[in-house]
């Protein structure tokens, strides 16, 4: 029976199929995860939710909760939990949108901007760092990449039109 030889990169001489894309994917976002919770844990008692949270606020990207909770990716459970733990700790505001009854419009307070202040430039080393990695016409690639991976990702429906 043949054996099957290391190679001196660690990896086996066997050919053998490539993981899913999805899984290869979710495995980078664990360890994406994994380093983003540790960054954060070493320079303040924040959570990884209640850290992007505040990020996200604090680049002024959406407009109204709903919005926000949409681009992080939050179910709403989970959204309401985070924000309310930032206001009870002084972090952020919650008032009425002043466009849209149904949504909120949340704002850092001061104490949620210096938390911002102290974190942002940490956690902007760690996006350098990936920045780096890779050259700009990889960074071109991966960015469509991604944004195509995206819109494919919405698609549940997966028959061919067949009755099968």
């Amino acid at each position: 029976m043949p054996q099957n030889r290391i190679t001196d990169d660690g990896q086996s001489d066997r050919p053998r199929r490539e993981l899913p894309l999805s899984l290869v994917i979710h495995q980078l976002s664990l360890k994406i995860d994994a380093q983003g919770r540790a960054l954060v844990a070493r320079h303040s008692d924040l959570t990884l939710p209640q850290w992007r949270v505040i990020r996200v606020i604090g680049l002024e990207a959406p407009d109204g909760s709903t919005a926000l909770r949409k681009l992080m990716g939050f179910d709403k459970s989970q959204f309401s939990k985070t924000v309310n733990q930032l206001r009870a700790r002084g972090l952020l505001t919650v008032s009425a949108h002043p466009e849209d009854g149904r949504q909120l419009q949340l704002s850092l307070t001061e104490a949620g901007r210096a938390v911002l202040d102290r974190l942002g430039p940490v956690l902007d080393a760690r996006n350098d760092l990936f920045l780096q990695a890779l050259a700009p016409e990889e960074l071109k690639v991966i960015r469509s990449a991604l944004s195509k991976l995206g819109r494919a990702a919405e698609i549940t429906d997966f028959s061919k039109g067949d009755d099968e």
